[in-house]
């Protein structure tokens, strides 16, 4: 009956205490290792045939311990991110055993003395001493009665004004209490300061401190403390052997997390897929991070060792799982995206780039970027349009890609009253006047000011002069029904080939109009030869009794062999390489808004002077190729529609136009003066930034604001309108510095990177700050359009089932590598240790 009473008392604290001493005396006992010398695997350099016929490094046979005829899995072993993967490693049969089978010991220990365990072991005491006090610095809460920790208690107080700091207190947030550091590693716990609670009555705490420190449990501990501490530093310690085959762990496998991450980084850098349609190490089709692992392996002594100790089951943690490759993904982007925030706040102001594209999943995709002016001190100044990622819109309304956003941006946290700017497309949805994307954040941010597309805009004006007559309509269409013809039959592709030598034909761009210059040029310079192609067409058909491609061919060439097609071939050729010029300058991320307005009043100034004499250009250019064609140079004849007259007084229609002049006027007067007029008005808009920042734009609009009186009424207009300048003194800093800057400094990009070069930013504070922020406006949305084509890239057919956070990782470490390849490793093998418990130690 005793033994019955005493077993029916025993409650759940009592068991978890034996069960605790009963493990620490385990600890306490020598491990079985201790008794055997340590061998180092054989020569890595060595390769022996494995499975799969693939070579790997041999090694000794493995013992007992580690015997299991089950086969290798890369992903076997990674994914144990449920409640039961403590289970699944202890049952599971390992070729050696390490401190790496405990998670629990594996986590990395915290800096707050309330979340170190009830228990330490020597490993983990080890570590905290190796680390060292923290003492916070922070706000402490009040109590109750109004009392809180401050950090003068980390000193003593002396007689003679004296302070000397107690190392050893520490303050924890989680607890609101106080700790002594060495008696809670060292002592039994029986004070206040040594246990876990700690100390948290701050109206005593003076006396309480002295007192603590003054009694001999504190004295013992404290020297326990530092002997500790400099046997560590100088590898004297008990068990310095075991600390230094822990340390060679840690360096191996940081060395092999870092050619993880290498490996990572190329495969998402070339947007290449990652896994195959095996998951096994050394067989056929398992994917390109297992074959560059294995490639690796082959040349690398660190790869061959962690790929041999793989091949011998002597690890159970290979790290070459998809989890854990989705885990590395997500991490190297997460570190790469926050390296770019950095770069945002120190840059302060910033414009947002947005754009959308269906991806082949009919999922609408929302490219998102940041456009910063990046000053650093005797260094200079760049400009980034920095890409954040691609957000899933499942509302494609203006309300709903501004909630979108604006919730992306606060989880960046980046502030959106540092917004300067906007760009674009021309859609109704970003653009719309009330209820567009623009509109709405303008009444969050008025200043954030909204600059239209640039590129967009010249593809609308050549759209609308290539609408502008039913000539230029047909002209187009010729061109696509040519490019159709010749590329429906690989016969008739390779016909072409035989007689264009130099450009390919090309389809015409259903987007992009200004590209469409691609597809004049071949016929621009090549006419004769794909004329000559079309006839070797007609004769290929007619032998392989194909009656429509022989009459497709022989109404092209037709068509083509008139003097009316070859004159509107280099009328349009001239029109659209100076409008693709502008918009291929225009698409740099480096452009400002000044080049915009020079660069449009270039081609509307060439449009004028294209419409006086650039007809009889054309006739002259293309006469040469008539010659050499023997084609008549011959205007169609157009019959006259006469009207029947009701009274014998009505004068008779008579037109006394010759069909050159009415070609002139119903095909090329009109293309021209539509191009110019549509690009006056779709480039309106632009005045309004010309009349704010037009006095910035050169230092020649310097000298003639100064001269003409106006400076006075910009700067007052440019501080009402943007608010961070003061107007007054930004006057003062323009005059003297149309005196002090160089003759070479023109632009404002210049300007702006002279006085940072030059640590002149104290002479002209305002005029730094008003050129970065003409500097931060966007002029086109090209930057978006490229990142589609990463998307494109990434997101085949293939792998249409991709989840929507690795196609934003893979995106943003391919787009910004330059960023990813500036970033600190160590740092990020640190952070993926972190991150959760993990049985291999990285730290």
């Amino acid at each position: 009956t005793d033994i019955k009473r005493s077993a029916t008392t025993h409650i759940g604290a009592t068991k978890r205490k034996k069960k605790e001493e009963a493990k620490l005396k385990t600890d306490a006992l020598p491990k079985l290792t201790s008794f055997f010398s340590v061998t180092t695997p054989p020569d890595t350099n060595v390769l022996v045939e494995g499975e799969g016929g693939e070579e790997v490094p041999p090694g000794p046979a493995v013992d007992a311990a580690g015997g299991g005829g089950e086969e290798l899995k890369a992903s076997c072993t990674d994914d144990k991110d449920d409640e039961n993967a403590v289970e699944d490693a202890v049952s599971r049969p390992t070729a050696a055993v390490s401190d790496s089978d405990h998670p629990e010991e594996s986590d990395a220990l915290s800096d707050d003395p309330g979340l170190w365990p009830t228990v330490v072991n020597d490993r983990e005491r080890c570590e905290l001493v190796k680390i060292g006090p923290v003492q916070q610095q922070s706000e402490f809460p009040k109590n109750a009665m109004g009392r809180r920790f401050t950090t003068a208690n980390y000193y003593m107080q002396m007689k003679n004004g004296e302070r000397i700091s107690r190392t050893w207190l520490v303050y924890s947030k989680v607890e609101d209490a106080a700790m002594c550091f060495c008696c809670h590693l060292f002592g039994k716990g029986d004070t206040q300061l040594s246990s876990t609670s700690g100390f948290n009555q701050w109206k005593n705490l003076q006396a309480h401190l002295k007192y603590h420190e003054r009694s001999a449990e504190h004295v013992k501990n404290m020297d326990a403390w530092h002997t500790l501490n400099a046997r560590l530093q100088s590898g004297t310690a008990i068990d310095q052997g075991a600390q230094n085959l822990i340390n060679a762990e840690v360096i191996r496998c940081k060395e092999v997390m870092k050619r993880l991450l290498a490996i990572v980084c190329h495969l998402a850098q070339h947007n290449l897929a990652f896994r195959g349609h095996r998951e096994k190490l050394f067989e056929h089709g398992n994917g390109n991070f297992l074959g560059q692992v294995q490639l690796m392996a082959k040349f690398d002594p660190v790869m061959k060792e962690h790929l041999w100790k793989i091949k011998e089951k002597q690890i159970a943690d290979t790290y070459l799982s998809k989890r854990i490759q989705n885990e590395l993904i997500c991490l190297v982007a997460q570190c790469t995206t926050e390296a770019i925030v950095e770069r945002v706040r120190r840059a302060k102001y910033y414009a947002v780039i947005m754009d959308c594209t269906p991806d082949v999943s009919h999922n609408e995709q929302l490219s998102v970027l940041l456009r910063i002016v990046n000053c650093e001190l005797t260094k200079g100044v760049s400009i980034h349009e920095h890409f954040m990622g691609f957000l899933l819109a499942d509302d494609t309304t203006g309300q709903g890609l501004l909630q979108l956003f604006l919730g992306h941006l606060e989880k960046l946290g980046l502030d959106l009253s540092n917004c300067r700017g906007q760009s674009y497309d021309n859609g109704s949805n970003m653009q719309g006047k009330t209820q567009g994307v623009q509109a709405r954040m303008l009444q969050l941010n008025p200043k954030a000011l909204c600059v239209p597309c640039g590129s967009h805009t010249l593809n609308l004006v050549v759209g609308d002069a290539a609408k502008s007559s039913t000539i230029s309509l047909g002209y187009f269409g010729t061109l696509q029904r040519l490019y159709n013809l010749f590329s429906g039959s690989v016969q008739r592709w390779t016909i072409l080939q035989e007689h264009v030598k130099d450009f390919s034909i090309k389809a015409l761009s259903t987007a992009r109009w200004e590209c469409r210059v691609d597809a004049v040029k071949a016929v621009r310079y090549q006419l004769p030869e794909i004329v000559d192609a079309l006839t070797a067409v007609h004769k290929h058909a007619t032998l392989k009794k194909d009656p429509e491609c022989a009459s497709t061919a022989d109404s092209l060439k037709d068509n083509m062999m008139k003097w009316s097609f070859m004159v509107s071939t280099f009328v349009w050729y001239n029109v659209l390489y100076h409008i693709n010029r502008v918009s291929k300058i225009l698409q740099s991320p480096s452009v400002s808004i000044e080049t915009v307005r020079r660069e449009v009043m270039a081609v509307a100034d060439y449009l004028e002077e294209y419409r006086e004499c650039g007809f009889n250009s054309a006739q002259v250019d293309a006469r040469e190729v008539a010659e050499k064609m023997e084609v008549e140079m011959s205007w169609p004849v157009v019959r006259q529609r006469k009207r029947k007259r009701q009274f014998d007084y009505e004068g008779r229609d008579e037109d006394m136009s010759t069909p050159e002049e009415l070609f002139k006027r119903e095909f090329f007067l009109h293309l021209v003066d539509t191009a110019r007029t549509t690009l006056r008005e779709r480039f309106s808009n632009m005045e309004v930034f010309f009349d704010l920042y037009g006095f910035l734009y050169s230092s020649k609009s310097f000298i003639g604001t100064i001269q003409t009186g106006k400076l006075d009424g910009c700067c007052r207009k440019l501080e009402e309108v943007i608010g961070d300048v003061d107007g007054e003194d930004l006057k003062m800093e323009l005059k003297g510095a149309v005196q002090s800057f160089p003759p070479h400094i023109t632009t404002p990009l210049q300007m702006l990177d002279h006085i940072y070069k030059e640590n002149v930013l104290d002479i002209y504070p305002n005029v730094s700050i008003a050129l970065q922020h003409l500097l931060t406006l966007p002029v086109t949305v090209a930057s978006g359009e490229r990142s589609f084509s990463t998307l494109k890239r990434l997101k085949k057919y293939m792998r249409s089932t991709m989840a929507q956070d690795r196609l934003s990782a893979l995106a943003t470490i391919s787009i910004e590598h330059e960023v990813q390849q500036s970033l600190d490793m160590d740092e990020v093998i640190s952070r993926f240790a972190e991150a959760k418990v993990r049985k291999v130690r990285f730290v």
